[in-house]
């Protein structure tokens, strides 16, 4: 089972889409589907449109008053918007998805599939969990899930879209040819790395 972190979406009048950093993430989670790689999900993303971010900005002071929470619910959840991509656009079943809708950080991520993972009907077939985000993120992240004491596996977002060949890796590169989280990365020592079919995840080493 793979877990996929939310992120920022977008609001053009009623349409949602999904920021670049999210669109990249959901992408990445098709192809897992495609690919067979994942064949369940937790999409873990919930109402922060007016909260942590709203049409124009991501917010540098986040609102997480009780006004602000109970007015986002009439916006959709980050991970309903996401789980709508991968119907229209990978064909992923609505019943192999659970949306986890209430996380507004990467510590309520964690926190919030810890509990569900609770549930072991529900859950039991869960004995390998990754978690799918970019590795900016993954940085941050994984350390979160283990150190409350979720066994989970980094799935790097950037690893998964360089299945696509070629395309997807001027994809990933094309993405890094501008800072990322405050930090220039390495173009082309991303290219080298998946290219010769290693993971991004090696320049965290």
């Amino acid at each position: 089972m793979v877990i996929v972190l939310g992120s920022q979406i977008k609001k053009e009048g009623s349409k949602y889409t999904l920021a670049p950093h999210t669109r990249v993430k959901a992408e990445a989670a098709g192809i897992a589907w495609k690919k067979g790689i994942a064949k369940r999900f937790i999409i873990s993303g919930g109402y922060n449109f007016g909260v942590r971010y709203n049409e124009r900005e991501i917010l540098k002071n986040p609102d997480f008053s009780f006004e602000a929470l109970a007015r986002t619910r009439q916006e959709k959840s980050e991970a309903e918007v996401i789980a709508e991509f991968l119907y229209r656009e990978y064909n992923v079943p609505l019943e192999a998805m659970y949306l986890e809708e209430l996380s507004a950080t990467t510590e309520e991520n964690a926190e919030f599939v810890k509990i569900l993972l609770k549930r072991k009907s529900t859950f039991d077939f869960a004995q390998r969990i990754g978690v799918l985000t970019l590795i900016y993120h993954m940085e941050k992240a994984l350390p979160i899930f283990r150190k409350i004491g979720l066994e989970v596996e980094p799935l790097f977002a950037e690893d998964l879209i360089a299945l696509e060949g070629e395309t997807g890796i001027e994809k990933v590169c094309q993405y890094y040819s501008v800072p990322r989280a405050g930090k220039q990365w390495p173009v082309d020592k991303i290219r080298e790395l998946l290219t010769n079919r290693k993971s991004i995840g090696e320049l965290l080493k």
